[in-house]
């Protein structure tokens, strides 16, 4: 595991120096923060991977599995490359002459891109958006797959995400994601929004397929960071809480509206992070306290499971794991009528947990 993430960070060192050293000529049209935002040349090499050509000034990213998974084809590091206009089946790229692709055959892999971008102002609210497309073919024998199309595809677990402190890990619990979205042979526009807390911020974007699929292509074009007057979008989650299930229990509802308290639902956990996200505001500045109740609760639940609260001067507080407890409190001193945001989280793989957030 140290060797694994030694390597992510310095892939990530390496493509931030070169991408420093080059001169971009085509700097970013009108209000969008990012560079090379449609994925043209130029691309460059990491020294320290084979099979990996990045449009720059974008970083690779990417956590490989245990010796035990990677030998049966799970959470290999994928492969990372310009895809052409002309290559079939004529839409592997939206607009101009490449995309940028990344992918596994035979093999499925965790990981993605992303970008650091300065010079933002806190507080700001911020929309990230780019077109993907996916191609994700079982086994091309089958026949399934005629005309380079996706059969008996993969879940891909797509997803994008801002991170409002401009961190580069990938699994910080202060990114803010998207829902998941399906974008098999067709292009798909991604949208995520949130607000700065730093004069950095970094954007991500992420994909786990779960099968060792002959095929598991993900394809971006046409990415935008841009300084959004209004919110267009709900606020963020990673897993979409309305569509989870628990064997005998019904749905949960969406989140509550804002000035509705408790606030009640279930998160299904997963390796990068699972979130869900509710804005909340304070009539005076006397301290407050949220507490968080989680159920079902043990000593490793402890460890994945709580929650942070953000507010225009970044993180207002976080609920540390105390392992004794399946309650979580924050205690802070809120602006009058500022809005903050409270983040639950739950990092433990494929486990729903039940929460109550109260104030």
């Amino acid at each position: 595991m140290h060797r694994t993430l030694s390597r992510i960070a310095l892939i990530a060192v390496l493509a931030t120096c070169l991408a420093s050293a080059l001169t971009l000529t085509a700097a970013a049209d009108g209000p969008n923060l990012l560079q090379n935002p449609s994925f043209e040349r130029p691309y460059v090499s990491m020294a320290i991977k084979e099979n990996c050509r990045i449009a720059a000034p974008w970083v690779p990213y990417y956590y490989e599995g245990s010796p035990a998974e990677t030998s049966q084809g799970y959470r290999l590091a994928p492969e990372y490359k310009a895809a052409f206009y002309w290559e079939a089946p004529g839409n592997r790229v939206r607009s101009g002459e490449l995309a940028q692709q990344f992918f596994h055959s035979y093999g499925n892999f965790e990981g993605g891109i992303f970008q650091q971008v300065n010079g933002v102002t806190p507080g700001q609210l911020l929309r990230f958006e780019t077109w993907a497309l996916v191609w994700s073919c079982d086994k091309e024998s089958k026949g399934n797959c005629s005309g380079n199309t996706s059969g008996d595809p993969s879940p891909m677990h797509l997803r994008i995400g801002i991170d409002p402190q401009g961190g580069v890990d990938a699994k910080s619990a202060d990114i803010v994601w998207s829902d998941e979205m399906k974008a098999y042979d067709a292009w798909r526009l991604m949208q995520v929004e949130a607000v700065a807390q730093n004069s950095s911020v970094t954007v991500f974007v992420y994909s786990y397929p779960d099968y060792r699929s002959q095929d598991n292509n993900v394809y971006l074009d046409d990415a935008s960071l841009v300084a959004a007057t209004s919110r267009i979008l709900p606020v963020a989650s990673a897993t979409p809480t309305a569509a989870i299930a628990v064997a005998g229990t019904a749905a949960p509802e969406m989140p509550a509206a804002a000035g509705s308290w408790p606030q009640t639902g279930v998160l299904l956990g997963s390796r990068g992070g699972a979130y869900a996200h509710f804005p909340v505001s304070f009539e005076s500045a006397a301290p407050v306290t949220l507490v968080m109740q989680a159920t079902p609760y043990d000593t490793l639940i402890a460890n994945g499971v709580g929650f942070n609260v953000y507010g225009p001067g970044g993180l207002a507080g976080t609920a540390a794991p105390s392992g004794t407890s399946n309650t979580r409190k924050v205690t802070f001193a809120p602006q009058a009528g500022a809005e903050y945001l409270v983040q639950v989280y739950n990092y433990i793989e494929g486990l729903p947990v039940y929460y109550t957030l109260q104030r």
